[in-house]
């Protein structure tokens, strides 16, 4: 089972863009930008993340002042509004893409 120190963040050059690099793919192999709010054209985009690819996009982007991800097969980038403070949101994304990664094994299993 994968754990905290399997999801790498990385700091990006620009102090409001972090990525979270996880060790296994939790949506199709897809790349694709979703901002807050999310528009009704983005809901029907987001269904082909999967259930628990879609999930993770909407709990991600319900993180007080997060205002975009972007999906990669194994990265989720974040960005937040300029004054919002990474310091509470780390965990909170930590622990969706902990969960994520925790029902993706469970659904491999069942198969």
């Amino acid at each position: 089972m994968a754990s905290d120190d399997d999801i790498v963040v990385y700091e990006h050059p620009n102090p409001h863009i972090k990525s979270f690099f996880i060790p296994d793919p939790i949506s199709p192999p897809r790349v694709e930008i979703f901002r807050a709010p999310l528009p009704q054209s983005s809901r029907e985009k987001m269904k082909s993340l999967g259930n628990i690819g879609a999930r993770v996009v909407q709990e991600l982007l319900d993180i007080p002042g997060i205002i975009e991800v972007r999906t990669r097969p194994r990265e989720m980038l974040l960005k937040k509004d300029r004054a919002a403070s990474w310091e509470d949101m780390v965990p909170q994304a930590l622990k969706i893409l902990q969960r994520a990664l925790r029902k993706q094994q469970i659904h491999l299993v069942r198969r």
